[in-house]
């Protein structure tokens, strides 16, 4: 302790190398202590650190000494701070912050390639100092959204190749990062790494797409000989790719298909003057520089490389072919490892409903009707010959994917089973070998013992793969030969020991212990073939042919006899039809699937109930049956969708057409930016001429969106902040062309008129002001106008027009019809509310802020955000409320109005006493996050515009950033704040009538829990642990917004 003290001293005082210095150093983990303290001195030379940052020393060498490789961190840390300008800045940040510390020594010690990425761009370093961002994985919806916000302005623009590599670079870091702090495990990795990869082709496509489009036009073909459709295009993921297993140095395995080759492509309204070409030509030079765009190498490196091989004919091949050229490939000459390559292939971007024809087609070819033994000559033949390729090229046992009992021996132990039994047994389908490994051993192919046993390897061999990649970035399998590599190796697959060699022989023996298991199945697996024993463990499940609450009991029904009574009408049919054999065999066949889906919803019942209730309104029964017994995925998201939405459920109910939305799995899945939104929306409206027409179209659209929106919040496809968001630019985009179609309604009745008016605005407040609509939510909207000199051409009252205009849009928008109404509009944020004009001039609203506008309404414009209509109208608008909200001081007296303003809405509107919990208005409410960060923002952003943000999070950010509140502080309102708003979107999606009081029925409760995740086998348990998480949220919010109001009152005295 003498020593580390005396080492610590030496250090701030610069001291020069003493040999006592070696053996405190070398309790630290260092290899070369020497080099080491010259390391150290150049870092202590950079602050004053016993005057600045007292402790940091002490701490940082800790830090440095438990990590994987404490020589390549302190050399590594050393050549980072050399990138940073304001070496005081780096300082602070990590003396504040062990965590970001610690992340950026693991970093330095365990990946050299991630390493050199921060250090050829030290801004990534704000990424790792981010621990939302390092501690969550990403679905593919959020690397979309991710994408989007990053390139921002320059999207689909000549900068994609370079940002596309740069993104790709700063979320292999944060990917990256989270393995090596062991924040993850193998199949999230892989997950991460192959939804970027993804995410990737999708803009590189669209990319590519858009150039391509440009110079030769849309790619047509003629569909049932008239009608013109337009080629699609999909991209297939291919082995690890395909099986969302990518490693860190994996190749993207693809093939690329398109609809038809008997077309051309044509000039359009958005690509005129292009030249025609055939469609074979145009998605040549599509699929082309879409490679280009990803594999190139430029100075920024390529995005992945891309490996086309496993196309039909291969290398010699044509880059890209159309389904009919693929069918005949496969049906003529295809081989077994093709079938083997296509039973991992999935739609990774492009045309989802390309690649579900694609499958389709394929699925006789890749799966036999009955079960496969004449496939069982072909694999062992097959194995022989990976065995001799192994022999020739002298690949070491130490191969982690090829060596002996590797990788490559699970894989193919699972596609044995898959290619044999797959076209009988669907459940052993699929890429991902973890899950298929599973369905194997539920059909007992394999013994349990057998199935730990691969599952086990597998894990440890892919995650030891992992390692070796991340540490240099090379696309190697083998394990290091050098012994201090082998023990960082070791460290980093959480192996305990004292010292390199001890390391060294753990991780030997334990890959050696994998292998062998591997090894033995393997090869036992094909003795068994050849003896025809493994058809013998083909299950046998007695088909159920009884109903009664004995079959139902495990499913826990909250009313067994409702139950009971649904699935004999889903059986029999409605009363007086006739029973069809077919149908009732399909029932039966599917019923297990049906239980395991009610079971697994929150609502069991309500699961069946819906599902019911829409097949008898579609008037299929027979048609769904015979597809739920084909396509049982299907069926599972259907009963998750009904048992967790009544709001997703009645709609459905009522338009059951809507169900091509789900059977759509490319929009289900797949994240759409504002510009897609509208251009859909438009096409949509513009397939009739007819106002009333148009009207409908209008409102159907924005239920099937508001639909595919709620499923994708249901099955987490999209999280609470992507949900808010995609809600709230349906709503704007339905308005901004709500309003087009009131302009040209209302234009039309002036055919003679020069000039029409065309200086209105509409601005959004509240929810949508701040981009946080959630279901259900009204639109608070206000509605202005502006005057110039060009209104006196029009010869009619100018305010009358804009008065028409709001009228229009609210026909539009809120007035009830047979397809319902869009949204109820709200106008009472405006002047003088409900008895004031609907329509305002910016000039009267200037004027009643200067005179007469309360504290409550300076507050309200902290939301305000133009919507539709005149641009410069809009932004004049924000401009004069900014002035209006902003100002540079706020006063001692309107803060208190406004805490009082917000007891007031607690004691009168909350209603907690005889209606429970309000989420929104009541004790540590939403509604104490909004009042907290909106008087702050009026106390100080008049002063920083950055803090003129309308969406409560966007808002916090900058208030963090800036240091007006502390980080700590924010990110527990920001996770208490998501909390919230997940309980309140949980509430509306679920159509509970309370909407912002949490019920006080345990039943209900218990639903809201188990919908929002929380597990269990006690529903007490579950429901005391969702409200103990409650409470504690609300505690620490209310704390926060008194603090809050406390300090400013403090401070405006």
């Amino acid at each position: 302790m003498t020593d580390n003290l005396q080492l610590y001293n030496s250090i701030h005082n610069c001291d020069p190398w003493e040999e006592s210095f070696e053996k405190s150093l070398r309790e630290y983990n260092f290899i070369e202590p020497k080099k080491a303290w010259k390391n150290i001195l150049t870092l202590s030379r950079q602050s004053n650190f016993e005057g600045l940052f007292p402790g940091f020393i002490k701490s940082f060498i800790k830090t440095i000494g438990s990590s994987y490789n404490p020589d390549l961190a302190l050399n590594n840390f050393e050549r980072f701070t050399e990138t940073i300008e304001d070496k005081n800045y780096l300082y602070t940040i990590l003396y504040n912050s062990q965590e970001t510390l610690k992340s950026l020594i693991v970093l330095f010690s365990g990946s050299q390639i991630l390493t050199d990425t921060l250090l050829s761009d030290p801004s990534f370093f704000e990424w790792i100092n981010n621990s939302e961002i390092i501690n969550n994985s990403r679905s593919k919806d959020e690397f979309m959204r991710a994408y989007y916000e990053f390139s921002g302005e320059q999207y689909l623009d000549i900068n994609t190749p370079e940002l596309l590599r740069k993104f790709k670079k700063r979320e292999y870091i944060r990917i990256g990062l989270r393995d090596l702090l062991d924040k993850t495990d193998f199949e999230e990795t892989g997950r991460d790494l192959s939804c970027l990869a993804d995410l990737s082709l999708q803009v590189a496509y669209e990319y590519a797409e858009k150039k391509i489009k440009e110079k030769y036009g849309v790619p047509y073909y003629k569909k049932n000989k008239e009608q013109l459709k337009e080629i699609e295009f999909s991209i297939l993921g291919m082995g690890k790719l395909g099986g969302l297993e990518l490693n860190y140095s994996s190749d993207i395995d693809l093939i690329y298909i398109y609809t038809s080759s008997n077309g051309e492509t044509q000039e359009t309204e958005n690509y005129p003057d292009t030249i025609n070409i055939s469609s074979h030509e145009y998605f040549t030079k599509l699929a082309e520089l879409l490679t280009k765009t990803i594999d190139e190498i430029t100075s920024d490196g390529n995005v992945f490389r891309v490996d086309l091989n496993l196309r039909p004919e291969g290398a010699t091949g044509p880059i890209v072919n159309s389904l009919e050229s693929c069918e005949i490939y496969y049906q003529s000459w295809g081989r077994l490892w093709e079938r083997q390559a296509l039973m991992k292939a999935r739609v990774s971007a492009g045309s989802e409903s390309l690649g579900k024809l694609f499958f389709s087609m394929m699925e006789p070819f890749v799966y036999r009707k009955n079960i496969d033994f004449s496939a069982v000559k072909e694999i062992t033949s097959m194995k022989e010959k990976i065995n001799q390729n192994i022999q020739r090229k002298n690949i070491s046992r130490r191969n982690i994917k090829l060596g002996k009992g590797g990788i490559r021996e699970v894989e193919f132990t699972v596609q044995t089973f898959q290619l044999i039994f797959g076209g009988r047994e669907k459940i052993v389908r699929g890429g991902n070998t973890i899950k298929a490994l599973k369905s194997i051993y539920k059909l007992n192919f394999i013994e349990e013992i057998e199935y730990k046993k691969l599952k086990k390897a597998y894990i440890f061999l892919r995650n030891l793969e992992n390692m070796v990649q991340i540490s240099f970035g090379l696309q190697t399998h083998d394990l290091p030969e050098d012994r201090l590599l082998l023990g960082v190796l070791a460290l980093k697959m959480n192996i305990n020991g004292n010292s390199i060699e001890e390391l060294t022989e753990k991780l030997n023996n334990e890959f050696s212990d994998h292998t062998q298991s591997v090894s033995n199945i393997f090869s036992a697996l094909f003795k068994k073939e050849q003896d025809r024993k493994l058809g013998n463990k083909i299950r046998k499940i007695a088909e159920i042919r009884t109903l009664n609450e004995e079959v139902i009991e495990r499913v826990f029904f909250e009313n067994n006899k409702n139950a009971l009574r649904f699935l004999k009408i889903l059986r029999d049919g409605p009363k007086f039809s006739r029973i069809n054999e077919k149908s009732v065999d399909d029932f039966y066949r599917i019923l297990p699937k049906i239980l395991d889906g009610c079971r697994e919803a929150p609502m069991a019942n309500a699961a069946l109930e819906n599902l019911v209730k829409f097949i008898e309104s579609s008037k299929s029964r027979e048609s769904f049956l015979g597809l739920f017994s084909e396509n049982k995925n299907f069926l599972k998201l259907l009963l998750k969708i009904f048992g967790s939405s009544n709001l997703i459920s009645d709609i459905l109910i009522k338009q059951p057409g809507l169900i091509d939305i789900i059977e759509d799995t490319e929009s289900i899945y797949r994240f759409k930016n504002k510009t897609n939104l509208n251009k859909e929306i438009k096409k949509n409206i513009n397939i009739s001429n007819n106002f009333e027409e148009k009207k409908n179209n209008l409102r159907r659209f924005k239920q099937g969106e508001e639909l595919r929106i709620g499923i994708r919040y249901i099955i987490g496809e999209a999280d609470i902040e992507g949900t808010l968001k995609d809600l709230s630019s349906l709503a704007e985009t339905h308005i901004e062309n709500a309003y087009q179609l009131a302009l040209t309604k209302l234009s039309a009745q002036y055919p003679s008129e020069r000039i029409i008016p065309n200086n209105f605005a509409i601005i959004g407040m509240g929810k949508i002001g701040g981009n946080e609509i959630n279901f259900k939510s009204d639109l608070d909207l206000i509605f202005v106008y502006e005057t110039n000199k060009d209104d006196s051409l029009f010869s009619d009252n100018v305010v009358l027009f804009y008065t028409k205009i709001y009228q229009l849009l609210h026909e539009l928008t809120s007035q009830v019809t047979s397809s319902g109404y869009a949204y109820k509009i709200d106008s009472d944020l405006r002047p003088e509310g409900k008895s004031g004009l609907m329509v305002n001039s910016i000039k009267s609203y200037e004027e009643y802020y200067r005179v007469r506008a309360r504290t409550w309404e300076q507050q309200s414009m902290v939301r305000a955000r133009f919507i539709a209509g005149n641009q410069q109208t809009g932004k004049n608008f924000i401009n004069m409320v900014n002035s209006f909200t902003y100002r540079p001081k706020l006063e001692y007296e309107s803060i208190i109005e406004i805490s009082r303003s917000r007891e007031k809405i607690e004691q009168d509107l909350a209603e907690e006493a005889t209606k429970g919990k309000n989420i929104k208005l009541g004790y540590g409410g939403l509604a104490d996050i909004e009042f907290s960060v909106q008087i702050l923002q009026m106390m100080h952003g008049g002063k920083n515009s950055r803090l003129r943000e309308t969406n409560t999070l966007c808002a916090l950010a900058q208030l963090d950033a800036l240091g007006i509140i502390d980080h700590e502080d924010s990110k527990n309102i920001k996770k208490n704040y998501l909390f919230l708003r997940n309980l309140e979107c949980s509430l509306r999606i679920q159509n509970i009538s309370l909407m912002n009081h949490l019920p006080k029925e345990q039943e209900k409760l218990l639903i809201l829990a188990r919908f929002l995740k929380y597990s269990g086998e006690n529903p007490i348990v579950i429901v005391r642990k969702f409200m103990n998480e409650y409470d504690q949220s609300t505690k620490e919010i209310r704390i926060f917004y008194r603090k809050t109001i406390d300090n400013l009152l403090r401070n405006a005295l």
